[in-house]
């Protein structure tokens, strides 16, 4: 210990020097310096003893029962389905939970959660919707564990209410330290109210996710600004509006243009593919080994969509061979039902409107499976002003706050060479924030750095073991074990 804490004040006072002398700020003063090959076994053992506890996923889940009842459906007529139920804080969720492959060499399977369709409506066809959804995206995953999650209500926006967001974190940390799930393998796929449920969850949960997958919904407004290190796959029917105001193809290929501003704005990052099918409609092929025609430019559908008025296009065919104009049917309607209204609505968009089609893989589970999170980037941003006030987890990545803090941004980044964050607030936050000293991230060992707007700062990092316990135990994922914290105002 004495010659440990030698060489760590040794590469201090060097440091300093450097950096003009000043006093370093200590993270943690009660506890001893740690070098990092230290602070890696520290964690090491923690997450050891925790994993290997049998009572861990009680943590995360007050309750998890399995009933068998057989539900009605004309997907599943008469047969038994295994229901899970997850309970915590007082809330419930129901999933359907089938398991494909192998573990891998660590005894660890992706995790795949999808999100049925329906929305506002009888308790029964949502039943319906999501034991259909067991068969959707599932035969696709040819390893892992596939989750069919049932939205928490009957209303439009039942795979977002507020309390589907705790749901989903005990859902995580409960799949991660009792099945065997891979954090670092977590993907989120919707089709219809489920793609809803994408748009307005992945932005939220971002940290979760290694890649997402969203089909067929609306983004009702949602901001993508926190998907800078969670890809994301958008897909819609190119006659797909819902509406004259809908206009769900429009507002999907949209995020070409935007998620590309993004990437170029911030310099990383914003991993994207949006596919525009041609000529389906609100039905698409997301699934299966199929390669149908896409639209090899989105973005310039959805800049000339108004001023050339195709939705206007696409109804006249619509009465033509559908004998009416109604946008719902011009949507709705299933790709293959009428040959010679598919045929004129591809002539349509590649002839009339000239936009290039080329043929794509666009099977959802094929897309994200190529991605693996990375639980402690190099770069975040954080748009507090999308977020969930009722998430009881209040880090991101290795930033935290509280849910009060709801506005601003904050773009953040670390060298690993030379141990140093640098910390860019905007002026519309609106609270105080902290960073996160996560074990596989900074060097315990070596003095760390802060740079910020205000000034630069040097700090020495004690590693705290209670604080490594406590933040495992909040989600049970071994590469976000935190040993250290401080808020921004603390950097005077």
């Amino acid at each position: 210990m004495k010659k440990r804490m030698t060489a760590f004040l040794l590469s201090l006072l060097l440091f300093a020097a450097h950096a003009g002398a000043e006093t370093p700020i200590v993270v943690n003063p009660d506890s001893a310096p740690q070098t990092a090959e230290e602070t890696a076994a520290m964690v090491a053992a923690i997450v050891k003893e925790a994993m290997e506890n049998e009572e861990l996923g009680s943590v995360f889940a007050d309750e998890v029962t399995v009933v068998t009842e057989a539900v009605p459906s004309e997907w599943f007529p008469g047969e038994p389905q295994t229901i899970h139920t997850l309970s915590h804080g007082g809330m419930t969720l129901r999933y359907l939970e089938q398991i494909s492959g192998e573990a891998d060499e660590s005894g660890r399977y992706p995790l795949y959660i999808a999100l049925h369709g329906g929305g506002g409506g009888s308790e029964e066809m949502n039943n319906d919707q999501w034991i259909n959804m067991l068969g959707y995206y599932g035969p696709d995953v040819e390893n892992g564990i596939y989750l069919s999650v049932r939205g928490v209500s009957d209303t439009w926006d039942l795979h977002f209410r507020e309390e589907t967001y705790p749901l989903l974190d005990a859902l995580i940390s409960y799949m991660t330290a009792a099945e065997h799930a891979d954090p670092n393998h977590v993907y989120l796929l919707g089709f219809s109210a489920g793609g809803d449920g994408v748009y307005q969850l992945s932005p939220r949960l971002a940290d979760r996710f290694a890649a997402v997958n969203m089909s067929s919904g609306h983004p009702n407004g949602v901001s993508l600004l926190n998907l800078a290190n969670c890809p994301i796959c958008l897909q819609a029917g190119i006659r797909d509006y819902y509406s004259e105001d809908g206009k769900r193809s429009v507002r999907c290929a949209e995020f070409e243009k935007t998620l590309n501003e993004y990437r170029n704005r911030y310099g990383f990052g914003y991993e994207h593919q949006v596919w525009i099918h041609v000529p389906e409609g609100h039905q698409i092929y997301d699934f299966g080994n199929v390669t149908p025609l896409v639209l090899a430019d989105p973005e310039a559908f959805a800049e000339r969509e108004e001023p050339e008025n195709m939705l206007s296009a696409m109804k006249q065919v619509a009465l033509k061979w559908l004998e009416t104009d109604d946008v719902a049917t011009l949507s709705y309607w299933l790709y293959g039902d009428s040959e010679p209204f598919d045929r004129d609505i591809a002539l349509l968009v590649r002839d009339d409107f000239s936009l290039e089609l080329t043929e794509a893989n666009t099977s959802a589970v094929t897309w994200v499976s190529r991605y693996v999170r990375n639980p402690a980037p190099a770069e975040v941003v954080w748009d507090l002003g999308t977020r969930a006030a009722s998430r009881e987890i209040t880090s991101w990545y290795w930033l935290e706050a509280e849910p009060s803090v709801n506005a601003g941004i904050i773009r953040a980044s670390f060298d690993s060479s030379s141990n140093t964050y640098t910390v860019t607030p905007d002026e519309a936050v609106n609270g105080d924030f902290a960073i996160r000293f996560l074990a596989g991230m900074v060097d315990t060992g070596r003095p760390v750095r802060i740079v910020t707007p205000e000034g630069e700062y040097t700090l020495q990092v004690n590693p705290s073991e209670e604080l490594a316990i406590a933040s495992f135990l909040e989600r049970a994922d071994p590469d976000m074990v935190c040993v250290g914290k401080i808020l921004y105002s603390e950097l005077k």
